[in-house]
Order: structure tokens, then C-alpha cells, then sequence
């Protein structure tokens, strides 16, 4: 049994609210993002941080593997700790408000944890899905396994879902407060030569804006290195007059010497 006290380095006394504290300190520091070059490594660390945090912050999952730590040869019928790791990642995420919360703290610093990025790191990208369902406020993990087809809404479907989707974020908002927000920023890698850098100068950024293939001219600044981000406000994704942010991730590449002729 893994040790999810140990993974967070918390002691095993230590309050929800630490718990909670800790976590979010280690995620922010081992995502991918952040730790260009070693991507592989920090991706292991933080879906294992997730993990744990997953178990220890769930007041009641908590209670079930402190026993089962206590009580190692109880049956996982009989009161034992039985959540396998996929159990442990459908339920955290089906935690919408969860989402939303990692997502703002994650974008704050420019760091990607929208479907896509948690698809590929908790699921591996294997066709797994996770989505929110129209009218709820929890989200639903489905596993598509390849060579099923889907079948497709047609326009009347589509037409209640889009109604039933608006009904249910203004019934959230008026009844509960919670107000839905897209993850509207964009997070694209430059590369760039150290020649590039050294010169500065601008840098012209091809990149794709919903359905749109939008260009733009960049400052390189002197100090690039890889690792370092570049913000460009009001430049992402764009719904009902709200614009997300552009964020290019710089990498620093060698330039290949050209063959003498």
C-alpha cells in the first residue's frame, strides 16, 4: 500500500486544511510545465501527488485508508482500503468544482490543466474522456475504446443540449453562486536558436485560434531561456467578449551546423 502521507511529506496528524496547503504547493511545483527538459520525471511526481491528495483530502477516504493502514490483513470487503488508482482519479475529477479550482490557480502561472493536459497525464491519452454533462455539476469520466464509432447529435439534439447547458449554468449561478468559466488561455512552445536570442529582435508566432490560424509579431526579450514564458494578454480563446490569455513557453534549441559542400 502506497504511503500518501509520505508522498506529500505530511505527518499523519496533519489537519485537512494542511493538507490541502501542501498539496497545492507540490503541484504547482512539479507540473510539467514547469519543469521543462524533465517533463517525463515531474509528470510521475505530479500524478502521484494528485493521487495522494485525492485519498488524504477526502475526509472519508481518508478515514478507510487509515484503518486499512492499521488493519492491513482486513478483507477490502470487509471495511479494507479498495479504490484502485483509476477509482481514485474518476472521483477526484469528477469533482467540477475541483477542476475549476486547480484550473485558475494552474492558469494564474500559465500552466495547462484543462482536458486535454489531464487526459494525457492521468489517463495517458488513451482515448479516455473526461467531460462535464449538460445540467450537472459534477463531471463524468467515460473510456472510449478505440474503433467504437460515437454516434452524433443531430440538429435538435444538439439545440436542447446547448439549451439545457445555458439553463444550467444560470440555475448555478442564481441558486448556488457558481458562475461557469471556460478555460479560455492558449499555451503554444516557441523555439527559438541561442543565435535568436542573442540577436533579439521579433519573432512572428503562427498559432491556431479556434477555427482560425491567427499571426502575430513577438519581442524576444534578452533574457530568454528555455523555461520562460511569455504572456500576451487578451490573445487566447475568445467567449462573450471575454478573451483569454496566449501564453508561448520558450525552448531553447541547437541549431543543426550545415553540411560543407
Amino acid at each position: 500500500m502506497k504511503d500518501y502521507y509520505k508522498i506529500l511529506g505530511v505527518p499523519e496528524n496533519a489537519s485537512q486544511h494542511s493538507i490541502k496547503s501542501v498539496f497545492r504547493k507540490l503541484a504547482f511545483k512539479h507540473h510539467p510545465d514547469k519543469n521543462p527538459g524533465n517533463e517525463n520525471q515531474a509528470e510521475a511526481r505530479f500524478k502521484e501527488i494528485n493521487e495522494a491528495y485525492a485519498i488524504l483530502g477526502d475526509k472519508n477516504k481518508r478515514q478507510q485508508y487509515d484503518y486499512a493502514r492499521k488493519n492491513p490483513f482486513v478483507g477490502a470487503g470487509y471495511g479494507g482500503f479498495q479504490y484502485s488508482q483509476q477509482d481514485i482519479f474518476q472521483g477526484i475529477f469528477a469533482n467540477q468544482a475541483f477542476i475549476n479550482e486547480m484550473n485558475r490557480m494552474f492558469s494564474q502561472g500559465g500552466l495547462r490543466f484543462d482536458r486535454d493536459f489531464m487526459n494525457q497525464v492521468f489517463f495517458g491519452g488513451k482515448g479516455s474522456v473526461f467531460h462535464t454533462q449538460p445540467g450537472s455539476r459534477s463531471g463524468v469520466y467515460q473510456q472510449y475504446s478505440p474503433g467504437v464509432s460515437i454516434r452524433k447529435q443531430n440538429w435538435l439534439e444538439r439545440l436542447l443540449t446547448k439549451a439545457m447547458t445555458r439553463f444550467s449554468r444560470f440555475m448555478l449561478k442564481k441558486l448556488l453562486g457558481i458562475e461557469y468559466a471556460p478555460d479560455l488561455d492558449l499555451h503554444i512552445e516557441l523555439e527559438l536558436t541561442p543565435e535568436e536570442i542573442a540577436v533579439g529582435g521579433e519573432k512572428e508566432v503562427s498559432y491556431k485560434r479556434g477555427k482560425r490560424r491567427k499571426k502575430l509579431i513577438v519581442k524576444i526579450p534578452p533574457s530568454a531561456e528555455t523555461g520562460t514564458k511569455i504572456r500576451l494578454k487578451g490573445m487566447g480563446l475568445v467567449e462573450k467578449r471575454k478573451a483569454g490569455d496566449l501564453y508561448l513557453h520558450i525552448k531553447v534549441i541547437k541549431q543543426t551546423p550545415l553540411n560543407p559542400t
